[in-house]
Parts: C-alpha cells; structure tokens; sequence
C-alpha cells in the first residue's frame, strides 16, 4: 500500500508542477533563438521592403494584430504606445505593427495609425504582408478564426527581433514598461536576468532574488505551489492509518 501512496502523490506533485510551469507563461519560449521568416511587407503605395531590410538598420519590435478587431488590438496597442513613452533607452529599435489579417490593406493601418496618432513617428511603421503564413508559422503565432463573430480568437503578440533577424523574446498579453525594457535589451543582445528585482507587489514569487548576494532564495510561491500535493499526501496517510486500524488482527 506504502508504494501505491508514494505513486499517488509523485502523480499529483507531477500534475501541479506541470500545470504551474503552463501557467508561468510557457508559451513566450517558443521559437526563441529562431530565425524569424524574412516576409516581404509593403509599408506604403510605393514601398515593399523584407524583414531583413528593416532589421538590419534597427532591431525590431514586431507587434501583431488585425484593424477590424473589437478585442484586445486596440488597448494592446494604446498601452505599448504609452509606455514607450516611458522608457528612457538609448539603445535602437523600430516598431513594427502588422496586420495578420489577409483582408487588411495598407490605407487600413495607415488608418489605423492615424487613430492612435503615430502616422508622422518614424519610429513606428504600419505595414501588411502576403506571406502571413509562413510568419506565423516562423514565430509560433497562430489566430483562429470565429466565422459566428467574424473575429480572430489570438494573444496580444509583441516579438524581439534582433539585427541578425533572430527571435530574441516573446511577450504575450498586455505587458508593463518592465517586461519591455527587458525586451528592448534582448533585441540589442544585451544581457537581461530572467527574474525581476523583488518589490512590493511581488509577494508569491518561487525565488527571491537579493541584488546584494545574487542568488537565489525559495520564495512564497513553492508553498502554494506544492501545498495541494502536500495535503493530499497527508489525506493518502491519514486514510491508510485509519484503514490499517480497522482491520481484524490476525
């Protein structure tokens, strides 16, 4: 019985650290160190450019979204604008927003841009693609369609891209100017540690980090993290002992 318990429990502990490691946001590793695919983009009337020619001046930040989308595009983008305007860096990056919608035109982004005020920023370019798929595909990025709302079920998506055309980071969902700075650092390939200085709203993090020292301490996080299994191998115990006492001495 002792060996059924202990399966039981590595079982469980296996399922809550599994679903954990998906929570923490698994999915902004994929396709990283990869080279993203060099997708020619037409930025005006005029002007078709590839991936290649716009990285190799400037590290890109490429945001994905789609002009008639009544979720997330809109505050996704707002919020990126605003705070870019709060990060003081020197060092360079272009904004890349791009349609992965296949009905967008570009008079649709530069539309677009003008809402959000950026037509004149030269930091920003709006631009559309005839090779959505193979992008996607590149970065790990795939939208599904909903024929019933005649949207696309997908993530708020921001890609690092650095100069040698190499995915360096993923941020999934609406992110604060922290997440960016970090980055911003990836896509000039500067060292950037994986784990945020502790403050005070980071309270059940699994590691503290101490600037001081430089290592890490386990933190809050481990105890939530392991107290299910905990309990339910204390259940698995408190179940047995009181079986093994009910039955009939021999």
């Amino acid at each position: 019985m002792f060996k059924n318990i202990v399966f039981t429990f590595v079982t469980i502990n296996s399922w809550f650290f599994a679903n954990a490691q998906t929570a923490s946001g698994i999915e902004e590793e994929t396709n990283i160190y990869e080279r993203i695919y060099n997708a020619p983009i037409r930025v005006s009337r005029n002007q078709q450019l590839t991936f290649t020619d716009l990285n190799n001046k400037k590290p890109l930040l490429l945001a994905l979204i789609f002009t008639k989308c009544a979720g997330v595009c809109n505050p996704f983008l707002l919020q990126l604008k605003e705070n870019l305007q709060f990060i003081n860096s020197d060092n360079p990056f272009t904004i890349l927003v791009l349609s992965f919608d296949p009905r967008d035109r570009l008079g649709d982004m530069n539309l677009l841009a003008q809402k959000l005020g950026l037509e004149n920023n030269k930091k920003w370019i709006f631009a559309v693609t005839d090779s959505i798929a193979l992008l996607n595909q590149s970065i790990g990025f795939y939208p599904r369609w909903d024929s019933v709302r005649s949207q696309y079920d997908h993530d708020a998506l921001l890609v690092g891209i650095n100069k040698e055309g190499y995915i360096t980071k993923k941020l999934i969902g609406i992110r604060d100017k922290l997440d960016l700075d970090l980055l911003i650092s990836s896509v000039n390939n500067i060292y950037s540690p994986t784990y945020r200085l502790p403050n005070k709203n980071i309270l059940f993090s699994c590691f503290n980090y101490d600037p001081k020292t430089g290592k890490n301490r386990p933190g809050l996080g481990w105890l939530f993290i392991a107290l299910p299994a905990v309990l339910a191998m204390s259940l698995l115990l408190s179940i047995s002992f009181i079986v093994h006492n009910k039955l009939p001495a021999e």
